[in-house]
């Protein structure tokens, strides 16, 4: 096989779409990335007149070790053709000139190529096994004493450690992948750690759970109810429902039904594991609820900090005073504060903690400008907040006020993934607004309430009603309904709202009312509805949409005016598969700036970040534009609002096309134009609260597309799916 022969002709495309096998020797590691075990190396095959390019993972790759490499060809923009593998083993030779040449690479410290030529003189092709089985015979050849011998049987149990772990992962079907992260963390103990206890492993090593830990514990033998399987379930068992469901808690008696039926044991051997968990700390049982240690001392600590903050003493604040300056607001603004919002302006003021809450249209922007602009009148430092990057800088625009989001409030350090504001430490300021509110989950807003300094007033503003945080807990929800939380909920539309079908339609929406479609867009319409009937693909209506009819009527952007959001991610009307009919109909023509695997980018390609990284300031829902590829530095370049970020090729999975997002994604954003597909393949995703989010994201033009059996589902489901959890017991507790 000639790695350099087949360019780009249709004999080397349909090359690369087979798996390969290839043998040859590490020359040269061109580049490595120690954590992943991810490595660019040379290898010389047989019958090449050149070293290629090989990339993939190895847990300790050595220049002159032999590899069998199986994989698949692949063409990187910068550096051409490379081969990408997904597994390999070590080859060693069997002739005696090969074994020469193996010994005297530089692999085994204190041998060189003479050295070697006398051990093979005197062994021949038993080398490698006398080196396995009685390396102590070395002695035998000319010139090796026993100082020299212990330093080669030290770098040869060094290297056949490696690939004795690797062996031994492999026979036990854990990919290549994961075998090398194993490796990296555990050694040369690897096999004994891993027979010991395989469910060390998902504390120990960043991305596996418990799934893959009990694969590999069952492929060791691992017997369905043993004691340290058990316990690693309940865990499990308790995170699936904080991560899936976003509980905080689980009733007893739901949880050992449920976990039983997860781990497929009975009730008796999960009692057995769950006393266990309870006596090491490793749950925690309130009130018959069973809690993940870090969500119970979050819901605590909560309770305890709002507690204390309406504990303290308050000054009591002129309200004549008050309204002389809002008047001066409305002066400036050129509006007029209905008598809600002047009541919401004076307890936001006034006391410890207030919750500012109400739909579309009513008025909470507008409420907050006045409360930021009376505390600056009274000379307070404010802190403004937002749990992410796009909500932070929406507030900021329509309020003229900084705002950031809390992780960069709190001073995250993504090293130590600890805030540096804490207690110790907490925010100057003297009043400490959180927007988005429905978004924060309980772990976050323990954070942000543990960094509060004394005398700090706490404004929270949301919309109670749309989707909960992705997070674990419903804390807005939590805190407005315990009823001992200061709250003003806005429920009076201003008319230039009123007159927007959007505002009004989600308003009916999340009083379980069916949305009221305008008819023709000449006529000023704004919110529309198309039904798709059995035999119409939605993903070609949407097409149709998004780069024909709505650019030729309205005069848009067909990518930065139009924003598609869906239920899920798959299925035919999914986000993965309108992203990819989207990407190819908007920007197919453009120029490939990144490829690997099933991802391709495009130049001028709408991509999302799916990740907080905060050393690029970049967070999770952050959208860009795919700019550039920098060859020199090897790096895809974003532009995010105007600013241009790197990414190294294994930094850029944190990136995905966002020509079509999930409902969940788009919290916090607000888009000129969103188009909406509601399907019956989306019945599990089928909820008011969803649909409800979805609507209010649009500013000019809503679009909903499916089958109106699915409407009339979402519209009828319960509005709230509760989240268990004992926060708004404990504040009604703490409080009265």
């Amino acid at each position: 096989m000639n790695a350099r022969s087949s360019g780009h002709d249709s004999r080397g495309q349909e090359e690369t779409q087979q798996p390969v096998t290839l043998r040859g020797t590490l020359e040269r590691i061109s580049w490595s990335a120690p954590d992943s075990g991810f490595v660019v190396m040379q290898v010389r095959v047989e019958g090449e007149l050149f070293p290629i390019v090989a990339v993939g993972e190895i847990a300790a790759p050595t220049v002159g070790e032999r590899y069998l490499l199986e994989g698949s060809w692949d063409d990187h923009p910068k550096y051409g053709r490379q081969f990408r593998f997904t597994a390999y083993e070590v080859e060693y030779p069997a002739t005696p000139e090969g074994i020469v040449r193996y010994l005297s690479s530089g692999l085994i410290h204190g041998i060189g190529k003479t050295m070697a030529r006398r051990i093979v003189d005197r062994f021949g092709t038993d080398t490698l096994g006398v080196m396995n089985d009685n390396i102590a015979r070395l002695t035998e050849v000319e010139g090796i004493g026993s100082k020299t011998l212990e330093k080669i049987r030290a770098s040869w149990e060094k290297q056949r450690g490696v690939q004795n772990v690797m062996v031994f992962l492999k026979s036990h079907d854990i990919s290549t992948g994961w075998a090398v992260r194993i490796y990296r963390t555990y050694g040369a103990d690897a096999i004994r750690m891993m027979r010991e206890n395989p469910y060390r492993l998902v504390d120990d090593i960043e991305g596996i759970g418990f799934v893959i830990a009990d694969g590999i514990a069952r492929s060791l033998g691992v017997e369905a109810q043993d004691p340290q399987r058990v316990r690693a379930g309940i865990g499990y068992a308790l995170r699936e429902a904080s991560r899936r469901d976003g509980h905080c808690s689980i009733p007893r008696d739901t949880f050992l039904h449920h976990a039983a039926a997860i781990l497929e044991v009975d009730e008796e051997a999960i009692l057995d594991g769950l006393r266990a968990a309870l006596a090491e700390g490793r749950v925690i049982e309130d009130e018959e609820d069973l809690f993940l240690p870090e969500l119970y001392h979050a819901e605590v600590a909560v309770t305890e900090a709002i507690a204390s903050a309406c504990s303290e003493t308050w000054n009591d604040l002129d309200h004549l005073q008050l309204d002389a300056q809002l008047a001066a607001v409305e002066e400036r603004h050129d509006v007029r504060y209905n008598a809600q919002q002047v009541e919401a302006v004076h307890k936001c003021l006034a006391g410890p903690i207030c919750i500012l809450t109400g739909g579309p249209g009513t008025g909470k922007t507008t409420t907050l400008i006045g409360v930021l602009e009376i505390a600056r009148a009274l000379r307070w430092k404010t802190a403004i907040c937002a749990p992410t990057g796009r909500a932070a800088k929406r507030i900021a625009e329509v309020t003229g006020f900084e705002a950031r989001t809390i992780h960069r409030l709190l001073e995250f350090d993504p090293h130590s993934w600890v805030f540096q504001r804490d207690d110790t430490r907490p925010v100057d300021a003297d009043m400490l607004v959180v927007d988005e509110m429905s978004m924060v989950d309980l772990p976050l807003m323990a954070a942000l309430l543990r960094a509060r300094k004394p005398g700090c007033r706490i404004v929270l503003v949301g919309d109670a009603d749309q989707l909960p945080s992705v997070g674990p807990g419903a804390v807005l929800r939590d805190l407005i309904a315990c009823g001992e939380i200061e709250t003003v909920v806005l429920r009076l539309i201003f008319r230039q709202a009123a007159d927007s079908s959007i505002v009004t339609n989600a308003h009916r929406v999340r009083q379980g009312y069916m949305p009221v479609f305008d008819s023709r867009l000449v006529d000023g319409g704004e919110t529309f509805f198309r039904v798709v009937r059995e035999d119409e693909d939605v993903a070609d209506l949407i097409r149709d949409l998004v780069v024909s009819r709505l650019p030729g009527q309205l005069q848009i952007d067909p990518v930065r005016d139009i924003q598609v959001l869906s239920p899920m991610y798959n299925a035919s009307a999914g986000v993965n598969h309108l992203n990819r009919v989207l990407q190819q109909a908007v920007n197919g023509g453009s120029r490939v700036a990144f490829h690997r695997g099933d991802k391709t980018f495009r130049i001028g390609d709408k991509v999302m970040q799916i990740r907080n990284d905060y050393e690029r300031d970049v967070y999770n829902g952050d959208i860009g534009f795919v700019h550039a590829f920098d060859e020199e530095e090897d790096q895809l370049v974003v532009a995010f609002e105007g600013r241009c970020v790197s990414y190294a090729p294994d930094d850029v999975d944190a990136l995905v096309l966002a020509y079509a997002i999930t409902i969940h994604k788009s919290q916090g954003s607000e888009y000129p134009i969103v188009i909406v597909p509601l399907m019956r393949q989306h019945r599990v995703m089928l909820r008011r609260t969803l649909l409800y989010t979805a609507m209010t994201r649009a500013r000019r033009m809503l679009i909903l597309l499916g089958h109106r059996n699915a409407l009339a589902t979402a519209v009828q489901s319960p509005f709230e799916q509760l989240r268990n959890g004992r926060l708004r017991t404990r504040l009604q507790e703490r409080l009265r």
